[in-house]
């Protein structure tokens, strides 16, 4: 994560690598559309969970990707400019910390830190996103996930935020949460 200062790297913990590879499945299944990476990730959370509710997790996060997709406010185009990471790597990007922001935050009921992540993301949070995102936090805590905004309000604080100058390579201004 990068700001006019300064670098922050997130070295996730392996349990919240899997929450984030939910996310980084997604990207690899609507780039190819192949079935493979949705099968792969649903026999992945069997480890963590049962695997019915493997398949509700893989569902809902079908859903909620399809939304931020579709709720694109700057291209309409699976994962364009998101910085996601390979399947397994324990290193996080600033955008997967925010959609996991985001799902927290939704899930918290924190609407201000969920718009936040959202606007990072460029996805307009309206009430499909912000209900699907906070249905996503509820089946990963049902499948033994835990994700809580508090982990990852602190890294957004630092991350910048685009400007209105940004499309022509404009400056960032720091976010900072009062």
């Amino acid at each position: 994560m990068t700001t006019e200062t300064s670098t922050i790297a997130v070295l996730l913990s392996p349990k919240t690598t899997l929450l984030v590879d939910i996310f980084r499945s997604l990207g690899d299944f609507e780039a190819s559309y192949d079935v493979a990476a949705i099968d792969a990730l649903e026999y992945r959370l069997t480890a963590a969970t049962d695997g019915q509710t493997a398949r509700a997790v893989v569902s809902d996060a079908l859903l909620l990707g399809f939304a931020l997709r579709n709720q694109r406010t700057d291209d309409p185009t699976p994962h364009p400019g998101w910085e996601m990471n390979a399947v397994g790597t324990r290193r996080a990007s600033a955008d997967e910390c925010a959609v996991l922001g985001l799902v927290a935050a939704s899930k918290a009921g924190e609407t201000a830190l969920a718009s936040l992540c959202a606007r990072r993301l460029s996805v307009a949070l309206d009430r499909t996103v912000s209900s699907l995102a906070r249905d996503m936090g509820l089946r990963l805590e049902a499948a033994g996930l835990r994700i809580e905004s508090r982990d990852w309000a602190p890294l957004l604080d630092v991350r910048p935020v685009p400007t209105s100058g940004d499309e022509a390579g404009g400056g960032h201004r720091s976010a900072a949460r009062s």
